[in-house]
C-alpha cells in the first residue's frame, strides 16, 4: 500500500505531536482582510501614531477642511492595503519615512484630497509643519 504525499505530511506532524486544524466554515474568514469604507467617510487619515480624535488641533484642521470627525477613517500604514474603499475620498498621509509614504501611494485610490506631513508628535509642535498644513489644505 503505498502512502501519498498528504498522508505522509500528516503522519510526520502527528508524530512531532504538532495538532492540525480544519475549519469547518471558512466562510466567516472570509472578507478578513477587507477593510470597507463606507459611504459617508470623506478623509482618510494614515498615520504611523494612534490621534487622538478629540485633540484640539486635529478638530480644528478637520473644520479648515470642511470635514467633520464622523467622517474621517484613522488606520495606519499597514491597514491601508486591505482598504476596500469604492467612493471618492481624500487622503492624509503623516510620515517622514520616504519608505512608507511610497509604498502607500499606489493604495490611495479615488482621491478628491491628498495631504502629506511629518508625523503627528512633530506636527503638533512645530509651527513650520502646520505652516506647511495649513498651505496644502487651502489649495484643495
Amino acid at each position: 500500500m503505498q502512502v501519498d504525499k498528504m498522508d505522509r505530511r500528516d503522519l510526520l506532524l502527528q508524530q512531532m505531536g504538532i495538532t492540525q486544524w480544519q475549519l469547518y466554515r471558512p466562510n466567516v474568514f472570509k472578507g478578513a482582510i477587507n477593510i470597507p469604507v463606507k459611504d459617508h467617510i470623506r478623509l482618510i487619515i494614515i498615520s504611523e501614531q494612534v490621534i487622538d480624535k478629540n485633540n484640539g488641533l486635529l478638530r480644528d484642521i478637520l473644520q479648515a477642511a470642511n470635514v467633520s470627525l464622523k467622517d474621517c477613517l484613522c488606520i495606519d500604514f499597514n491597514s491601508v492595503v486591505y482598504l476596500n474603499i469604492q467612493h471618492k475620498v481624500g487622503y492624509w498621509l503623516l510620515t517622514e519615512n520616504e519608505e512608507k509614504y511610497d509604498r502607500t501611494l499606489p493604495y490611495c485610490v479615488h482621491k478628491t484630497t491628498f495631504w502629506h506631513s511629518e508625523d503627528w508628535e512633530k506636527l503638533r509642535v512645530n509651527p513650520k509643519i502646520k505652516c506647511q498644513l495649513w498651505q496644502q489644505i487651502q489649495e484643495c
